[in-house]
């Protein structure tokens, strides 16, 4: 199914994806399956391995804030949230929540222009 040694985002999305093009959520354990549906000369256990070191490094790169690209998919980045200060409405007292981070998700050009609606 997957030719060559790069994809073309629009097949890898398809595959990643599933053959229903249903909106789902997506497991770390559904995504070992499908790579390993497409490389199954590897083992599974070697592909879980790989997921895990991906994901791993991806917190670690935004718990020292950094910024997270992946090239035609999009970018993950930390934005700071202010603190504010808002009134319980249960016990009506002035609470203040301290300011922290988010990550924000930035969709990617080719991900944005080709597959989604």
């Amino acid at each position: 199914m997957l030719s060559g040694s790069y994809w073309d985002l629009p097949q890898a999305v398809r595959f990643l994806m599933g053959s229903d093009q249903q909106p789902q959520s997506i497991l770390k354990g559904d995504l070992v399956v499908r790579l390993q549906q497409g490389f199954s000369q590897h083992m599974k256990k070697d592909l879980e391995t790989v997921v895990d070191v991906v994901f791993d490094a991806m917190i670690s790169a935004l718990k020292e804030k950094r910024r997270v690209e992946i090239r035609g998919i999009g970018s993950f980045s930390l934005h700071r949230q202010k603190k504010r200060e808002f009134v319980n409405p249960k016990t009506g007292l002035l609470t203040v929540c301290p300011s922290n981070y988010r990550v924000v998700f930035k969709t990617g050009k080719d991900l944005k222009s080709n597959s989604l609606p």
